[in-house]
């Protein structure tokens, strides 16, 4: 985590009148070395006095880490109940996503999939039995592979926890029996709202409130949104 990025993720985290159930902390990497973990080790600790025992946090490692560095992370960050590390490695290091399953703590979750592409790179990564797969049904093959993903994992008894695809995804959280939750993207640029992800492209996109999907907007027609026709775009090449 660098300093700058410290106040907009502490808002973040404090702001639980919006009712989320977790929230994200950014990553380090090797180069942020010993000192880098027991500061990491440090903020996560306030963050946990700010928002009590239940809430979830999580780090999101943006394939920044070696399996050394991981594991003592992940060993640092155990006393304060972080839930899991997330894409600790770039997509194609299946040994590495194994290896830290085999050597991370008790009760700590290893999750990965946002990179993955296709349902043969998720059947591998399920393979090293990692705890969470995060396919996004827009990179990953659409709502089709999705439901064969979420198959892939409910039968080696993973979760599933789709990518930020907001309406995309939707229904398919709701119907997965191996789906806690489904991923909102903090877009506002001051943390201090929640704002649409496809803002301002798409109309009648939905925010959680109070941590919750409306019901009512998952039976509108097809993914319950229209394109915003007055929304200006330009194409920057001309071929």
């Amino acid at each position: 985590m660098r300093s700058g990025s410290t106040p907009r993720v502490r808002a973040r985290i404090s702001r639980r009148r919006w009712g989320s159930s977790g929230a994200r902390c950014p990553r380090i990497s090797p180069p942020d070395g010993d000192a880098g973990i027991r500061d990491q080790a440090e903020r996560i600790r306030g963050f946990r006095d700010v928002v009590g025992p239940d809430f979830w946090l999580m780090l999101d490692c943006w394939m920044s880490q070696d399996v050394n560095f991981a594991v003592k992370l992940a060993h640092a960050l155990a006393p304060s109940g972080v839930k899991w590390l997330e894409e600790s490695f770039p997509a194609a290091q299946y040994e590495d996503y194994a290896e830290l399953k085999r050597r991370m703590p008790p009760g700590m979750m290893v999750a990965a999939g946002e990179h993955h592409g296709n349902l043969s790179a998720f059947r591998t990564l399920s393979g090293t039995g990692i705890d969470i797969l995060q396919p996004d049904v827009g990179w990953c093959g659409g709502i089709t592979s999705l439901l064969e993903i979420a198959a892939v994992a409910k039968s080696r008894g993973q979760l599933v926890v789709p990518h930020g695809s907001s309406v995309y995804s939707h229904h398919a959280v709701i119907t997965f029996t191996n789906a806690p939750f489904g991923e909102f993207l903090m877009t506002s640029p001051a943390a201090d709202r929640l704002r649409p992800q496809f803002d301002p492209i798409l109309i009648g996109e939905p925010v959680p409130v109070d941590g919750r999907i409306s019901r009512q907007t998952l039976t509108r027609p097809g993914f319950g949104v229209e394109l915003n026709r007055d929304c200006p775009l330009e194409r920057p090449f001309t071929h």
